[in-house]
């Protein structure tokens, strides 16, 4: 357990050292927006497009990877929307919000960092972030973000809230990454030494930028004084404890594949949710419940992805 501690400890410390930078004004509020962009353009995509182009395009796609989480999460979706909806009888825009912090993880913030310090494998952690991503992408986030628009009465139709939907995937910016990544990989282009060192040395501060990024963005967070604990401890519980089970039992009943990619999926299914939680939560009225959630969700998880490593080197 303490090798474990000692191995990701670094990804809390520079969380800590990036909420202690915006605390003590190193990092200025408005600056933020402007951070979050360099990891979600530049560094982030850089990894992806290195890490694919240097494969072979059949080493790309693990098939039983993609299958573990697609039908992990969406077993979870499906739980949290039931407890939420049917047996607490939130409503239906609060049950997809809590639905999304429950079956949506931080996989490229967090689950990433520490994929590349637990496993120490580069390219094992490069590739389930593409996977996990497309899975997010192009599965879970647009079923929640119909939900959402659904529930909330957008006017338009069904028609043009699934064109909404997809124009937002066509314009993510991992997206685009992998599948320049991908077609490089295809066509089995060499790219420049100059634009190969260049992705490099943006690679290499991907993980480290983006911890710094959620210290920050958890130190500018302003969580609800009055907190509906319930609520909140669906969310935690859903997010750190089921969906990484579900995964897992998924892993379990498919057939045996590689398994660093076995821990792998795991360890991005137990990373607490995505940083832009809150961000999704204001648009349809949930801004501080999401605030709230995400701050305690993140500090619980360092407790909870210590327990998942050591269970994961114990089997």
């Amino acid at each position: 357990m303490l090798n474990i501690l000692l191995t990701i400890s670094p990804i809390f410390i520079l969380i800590g050292l990036g909420y202690f930078a915006f605390k003590r004004g190193l990092i200025k509020a408005e600056a933020m927006p402007s951070l979050g962009h360099i990891v979600l353009y530049f560094a982030i995509p850089a990894l992806l497009i290195s890490g694919l182009s240097k494969i072979h395009i059949s080493e790309i796609v693990e098939p039983y990877f993609l299958l573990a989480y697609g039908l992990g999460s969406l077993l979870n979706l499906l739980v949290a929307i039931l407890i939420s909806f049917k047996l607490k009888r939130n409503s239906l825009t609060q049950s997809a919000i809590q639905s999304m912090g429950m079956s949506i993880p931080n996989s490229m913030f967090v689950g990433f960092p520490v994929l590349s310090l637990s496993l120490g494998l580069p390219e094992v952690a490069s590739l389930s972030l593409m996977m996990a991503v497309l899975v997010e992408n192009i599965l879970i986030l647009p079923l929640i973000l119909i939900l959402l628009e659904y529930s909330a009465g957008s006017k338009g139709g069904s028609v043009n809230i699934i064109r909404a939907v997809a124009l937002r995937i066509i314009k993510n910016p991992l997206i685009i990454s992998i599948a320049i990544g991908a077609t490089i990989s295809l066509l089995g282009i060499a790219l420049p030494k100059p634009i190969n060192q260049s992705l490099d040395l943006l690679s290499k501060i991907s993980a480290g930028l983006a911890l710094l990024f959620i210290g920050a963005a958890l130190a500018n967070i302003k969580p609800q004084t009055q907190k509906s604990w319930s609520d909140i401890s669906l969310v935690i519980i859903g997010k750190l404890m089921l969906h990484p089970a579900l995964v897992a039992l998924c892993v379990l009943f498919l057939p045996n594949f590689n398994p660093n990619f076995q821990q792998a999926v795991i360890i991005i299914a137990a990373s607490p949710m995505m940083s832009i939680y809150p961000i999704v939560g204001e648009r349809y009225g949930f801004r501080d419940f999401c605030a709230s959630t995400l701050f305690i969700t993140t500090l619980l998880s360092f407790l909870s992805l210590t327990v998942v490593l050591s269970l994961l080197r114990g089997l």
